[in-house]
């Protein structure tokens, strides 16, 4: 396993907290790797919004254990509990890394995960921080983009960084340099792409993001889309809900997923409303009563 300090190296971070539009098969579904024997999740590239990234990155964002997709927006999210957890990464055409450079283990590994019960606004802020921290991850190359996964569950609290290491990602493109950009054949060594979130619940003495007051006639509901396409279950203030509670879970989202979220217009953001065992989600106060608004 890699054990290398993702501080240590010095990266100039792309990225810090981790993501819709583009290139590529963007109606392909792509997975998380569960344990074995497990399907693993399911997810939609096309999810992921579009970025304008140096080393060619075209989009990015976390992956729950239902297949939401997370923002690489500079918000710490809170992801569900269960695992796996992930990252993925869609390249610019010319970026893709090659198969070696990903395969390669050990300290010089392209990708490392990291888990720590760590409050980003304390001391110590960041997971990656301590090598000892490091927790077993995989990555597949898959139809131009990049899916690491963290098969394994992290106590709830824990804070979880992905990161990327651009100098061995791209190691054998770069002498000679391969890479569309030559200045950044450059700068590989010295640059890293940061995605990190917290487990089950934020710090003690945190709050959950907040999206502010939603605009008038805004959307606070929404499917997971793994289940309902194309039906924008909404409740609108002052409206109707049209969210069915009785859609279920199915072999895309897998069992126990998460049926309704609240959009980002909700004061906890974009977050679980309601779980396949009736139970409320992350904020379970808001999504109780806008799940109980007429219908």
């Amino acid at each position: 396993m890699n054990t290398r300090s993702i501080l240590g190296l010095g990266f100039a971070l792309v990225g810090v907290a981790g993501c819709s539009g583009g290139l590529g098969a963007l109606d392909k579904v792509l997975h998380l790797e569960g344990s074995p024997g497990s399907p693993g999740v399911a997810f939609s590239p096309g999810d992921c919004p579009m970025r304008n990234e140096s080393f060619g990155i075209l989009r990015a964002c976390m992956i729950d254990s239902n297949g939401k997709a997370y923002p690489q927006d500079g918000t710490l999210y809170v992801l569900p509990p269960a695992p796996p957890y992930g990252a993925y990464y869609q390249f610019r055409p010319g970026w893709t890394p090659a198969a070696g450079d990903v395969a390669v283990m050990g300290p010089q590994a392209a990708y490392s995960a990291f888990a720590a019960p760590y409050d980003v606004a304390g001391n110590p802020c960041c997971a990656e921080g301590n090598p000892a921290n490091e927790v077993a991850s995989h990555a597949v190359l898959a139809d131009g983009g990049l899916v690491v996964t963290v098969p394994a569950a992290a106590p709830v609290g824990d804070q979880v960084a992905i990161a990327l290491d651009f100098g061995a990602l791209f190691k054998s493109r770069l002498t000679p340099c391969t890479l569309p950009d030559p200045a950044s054949c450059q700068s590989a060594a010295q640059a890293g792409f940061m995605m990190r979130f917290y487990v089950g619940q934020a710090p003690s003495g945190t709050s959950p993001p907040d999206g502010g007051p939603p605009a008038p006639g805004s959307c606070l509901l929404s499917y997971n889309d793994a289940l309902v396409s194309g039906d924008a279950c909404c409740y609108r203030q002052g409206g109707k809900n049209s969210c069915d509670t009785s859609v279920s879970c199915n072999d895309r989202s897998g069992p126990g997923c998460c049926l309704i979220y609240g959009s980002e217009s909700t004061a906890g953001g974009q977050r679980c409303c309601l779980y396949a065992d009736g139970s409320y989600g992350d904020d379970a106060d808001e999504c109780r009563t806008l799940l109980a608004q007429s219908r």
